[in-house]
């Protein structure tokens, strides 16, 4: 482990194309030439980093405009009038859903388009108003989760006919109007910040339903989904951190729906240039957020765990990593998919070593415009969130280790009793762990690996 970290340290060594090349031995599969063209195609292979989809748009700029170009019409009407038309129209919907008591659910009696496309203005705009008004807002989100039940095997009574007809070009409207329930409100209090991470939570669990089990959503409908998570991560992730703020609370969640959904979309719909373009400019702009990393790592040793199977078959030990992190890779994730997935994954936080680096990392809009407004920050290197970098480098740089060990680990069946193995329980204290990525590899044993010696003995 200290060896890796020591060779991580050092910031030239891991430069544009040592750093590709580590990239790079995870697209080692029988489908080489065909990965090779995808990566040309799309401005990977032979690139330096930072020039991974050069020849590509970005969504950035327009998903951080999300908010302004979704506006509802109501927002033109002083503000307790807008509320007032809101109050009124989604009381009266919510109350056919049967939220609280299912066989009260009853057919909505909206049945043509132009009274659903009004409606669903009016519901835009409930999604804006102030924390304050947690009870319009609710009934805003639990209308919106049922009527995405369209794109679910079995659709809620409640779904208005057009919607039901129409429901991947619905859908798309109501993922992007949900972009305004994660906006962070200023200077709201505790309570009311909670509340709107409830909600947040209920369109969470939400969209992970339609990802899981929708068989009918169309591949626009996907890159909406997954502009969406971009947007509301970015919303919530790239400003400094500040401690308990709606940030703060929903940072962990709003990263593993993103990292989980993208996966699966990998197996049904996979992303194209822009998207990963888009992911990997934005998460750049949350690299002060300690779950970036955790959920970084976890979803390398995810795939690789997979790669290592496929690509030295049963002359590698299974990694053991928890069942949730190995159950993040879908099942029916082809070998070819795996392997351009990961790389893509791997070089979404850039140069690595820059994470130890506050003047790189502190190099966003954000972060100069809170220096800007802030009485106590007269440079972005001196927020407070910043101090929590040597922890992240140093999760990052064991994350990479832990990559690291487990493709020294080709010798390990030699030591590692595969067959007629005793029960964990059972096993001599002499007998060799599986290997483990949160169990480095000391250096010594290292080196016995790569000669492929036979272990000291404890």
């Amino acid at each position: 482990c200290l060896g890796s970290l020591q060779l991580a340290g050092e910031s030239k060594q891991l430069a544009a194309p040592d750093w590709n090349r580590l990239g790079q031995t995870v697209v080692i599969a029988s489908d080489w030439h065909q990965i090779e063209n995808i990566k040309f195609n799309e401005g990977l292979s032979l690139n330096p980093r930072g020039k991974m989809y050069s020849d590509w748009s970005s969504l950035t700029v327009q998903l951080q405009t999300l908010g302004t170009a979704t506006q509802s019409v109501l927002a033109k009407l002083p503000q307790e009038d807008g509320k007032q038309v809101v109050a009124s129209v989604v009381h009266t919907v919510a109350a056919n859903l049967g939220i609280t008591v299912p066989a009260e659910a009853k057919p909505s009696p909206l049945q043509t388009e132009q009274e659903v496309n009004w409606c669903m203005e009016v519901i835009c705009h409930g999604l804006c108003l102030p924390l304050e008004d947690h009870m319009v807002i609710r009934d805003c989100v639990n209308i919106y989760c049922e009527w995405l039940s369209a794109l679910l095997p079995n659709p809620k009574l409640c779904v208005p006919k057009p919607v039901l007809e129409d429901p991947n070009h619905y859908a798309r409207k109501i993922i992007t109007h949900f972009n305004h329930l994660f906006v962070p409100r200023k200077g709201e209090a505790q309570e009311t910040i909670h509340r709107q991470a409830v909600v947040c939570h209920r369109v969470l669990r939400r969209v992970q339903e339609l990802a899981q089990q929708s068989q009918i959503m169309e591949r626009e409908t996907w890159d909406t989904l997954l502009s969406f998570l971009l947007a509301i991560n970015d919303a919530l992730l790239a400003p400094p951190a500040v401690k308990d703020d709606v940030g703060d609370q929903l940072c962990e969640r709003v990263l593993g729906v993103l990292y989980e959904i993208w996966l699966i979309a990998c197996v049904k719909s996979f992303p194209g240039p822009t998207l990963w373009k888009t992911f990997q400019e934005m998460c750049m702009n949350w690299r002060h957020r300690t779950g970036l990393v955790t959920q970084w790592n976890r979803v390398n040793i995810a795939l690789l765990a997979r790669q290592l199977t496929f690509m030295y078959g049963g002359k590698m030990p299974q990694l053991n990593i928890p069942k949730e992190d190995a159950e993040l890779v879908p099942e029916h994730m082809t070998k070819e998919c795996i392997a351009q997935a990961s790389y893509r994954f791997l070089n979404s936080l850039g140069n690595p070593v820059e994470l130890s680096k506050p003047d790189k990392v502190c190099q966003t809009q954000q972060f100069f415009q809170y220096a800007i407004v802030s009485d106590s920050v007269i440079d972005p290197t001196h927020h407070p969130c910043l101090h929590s970098l040597p922890n992240i480098f140093f999760k990052a740089m064991k994350g990479i280790s832990a990559m690291v060990d487990a493709y020294l680990g080709t010798y390990n069946s030699l030591h590692c009793g595969t067959h007629d193995k005793a029960p964990e329980a059972e096993q001599p204290s002499s007998a060799s762990p599986p290997l483990s990525p949160l169990t480095p590899t000391p250096p010594a044993s290292r080196k016995n690996i790569i000669l492929g010696l036979p272990k000291a003995s404890q």
